[in-house]
């Protein structure tokens, strides 16, 4: 390769590919860029309210999030003009409630892949949950040159984008299979990161399905909350 076709390379973000880090040197980097595995481990519970806007649908509801290690977690959306949509947590067991189904209990299968979505130390985990990782290449995500991880584990695997520069997740794409809809493809993209108690958490989460995007804004994250017995109790019919 030519000095030219090299700089027009990394011009356009490309470079990375020609200088690969390894799977352990961008998740190393992952860990330290959102404050540490230390800072990580002195969390054992958090509570995040904001919003959810639907912008196919025009419609902004309330979001609330309260999740408690290891595995403990809950997702209430207060969605105007349709009701309460939930989805709730805790160790061996899952529920989904809203008004067009009612209250549900997850199947093994769907509650499998939601702990691991929402393992409370996903961030310092991810090479136990997807124990079969590589590297693939760079990308470009929002602009911004990303180093791209393909992991599997469990029977699932997606694919993760990390900011070459500061060492970032900025993107998830993976894929959940549905009665309804069989396979569906999620692009999830993570941004306005807040450092809080030492530990940098993304306040801004975009998720992008086929058929509606869903975007949360945090406004208020607090890490240690005091949570009653009932944060993570099955959702009422």
């Amino acid at each position: 390769m030519s000095h030219r076709q090299f700089w027009l390379l990394a011009w356009v973000g490309l470079a990375p590919l020609y200088a690969q880090p390894s799977v352990d040197q961008i998740l190393e980097k992952y860990v330290q860029s959102i404050g540490g595995q230390a800072a990580c481990e002195k969390i054992t519970a958090r509570a995040m309210t904001g919003t959810v806007e639907m912008p196919d649908d025009n419609v902004t509801g309330s979001a609330r999030v309260v999740a408690k290690a290891p595995a403990s977690f809950r997702l209430t959306m207060d969605i105007p003009g349709y009701g309460i949509v939930e989805t709730v947590l805790d160790g061996a067991a899952g529920w989904q409630r809203d008004p067009d189904n009612g209250m549900h209990a997850m199947s093994k299968k769907d509650l499998e892949a939601a702990l691991r979505d929402h393992d409370f130390y996903r961030e310092i985990r991810l090479k136990e949950l997807y124990p079969q990782m590589q590297v693939t290449g760079s990308e470009k995500v929002e602009g911004r040159a990303a180093y791209v991880i393909e992991a599997a584990g469990g029977g699932t695997s997606e694919k993760l984008y990390f900011d070459a520069e500061n060492g970032l997740l900025l993107k998830r794409d993976y894929e959940r299979v549905t009665l309804e809809d069989g396979i569906v493809q999620y692009e999830v993209l993570y941004g306005d990161y807040r450092e809080i108690d030492g530990f940098k958490l993304a306040s801004r989460i975009e998720q992008r399905a086929p058929d509606n995007t869903m975007i949360f804004k945090f406004t208020e994250i607090k890490n240690n909350p005091a949570l009653d017995a009932t944060a993570f109790a099955k959702p009422e019919k």
